[in-house]
């Protein structure tokens, strides 16, 4: 079950899904772009990275023939599911149940991880690189997300 929410298809159709609710709830165009940034970022540099080091997967019978490092689940994986924790934040107002939240998050986005390893997919290299290229780019988009709200705020308090 934890390979599948890590697929890319239902990345993508949760962060569109994501979208939507945003442009629903507040019509925040900064924040729609956060999203598509960080996901499909996150998925680009995955792919880039598995091309660029072309390190072979696990042996194993009917292993898959795309590259194993980094592992795009691990990746992809903790981006989208941080990225839907920290959208949730921005969209409701929920302080108590927001740590929980990211509790089940990071429960998920690790358990998507160790089922590669469990499956032989991925050796526990790729996965635990995986999270950390995940992290990186989250918080860098993060950065940029905030860097852009408060350029906003500047430019409308200075009447430009």
């Amino acid at each position: 079950m934890f390979h599948h929410i890590g697929e890319t298809n239902f990345i993508f159709a949760v962060a569109v899904i994501l979208c939507i609710l945003i442009w629903i709830r507040k019509k925040d165009f900064r924040l729609i772009g956060f999203v598509i940034f960080s996901v499909g970022g996150g998925y680009g540099l995955y792919q880039l990275l598995k091309r660029l080091i072309e390190r072979p997967r696990p042996d194993r019978a009917d292993q898959f023939s795309t590259f194993s490092f980094p592992s795009g689940h691990a990746v992809h994986g903790l981006v989208y599911l941080f990225t839907i924790a920290y959208v949730l934040n921005r969209l409701y107002d929920f302080n108590k149940a927001s740590l929980i939240v990211w509790i089940a998050v990071i429960i998920l986005t690790l358990l998507i991880g160790i089922s590669r390893i469990t499956e032989a997919r991925h050796f526990a290299s790729d996965v635990i690189a995986g999270w950390s290229i995940g992290y990186s780019w989250f918080i860098l988009c993060v950065w940029f997300y905030k860097r852009s709200n408060d350029f906003k705020r500047s430019e409308k308090n200075s009447g430009t």
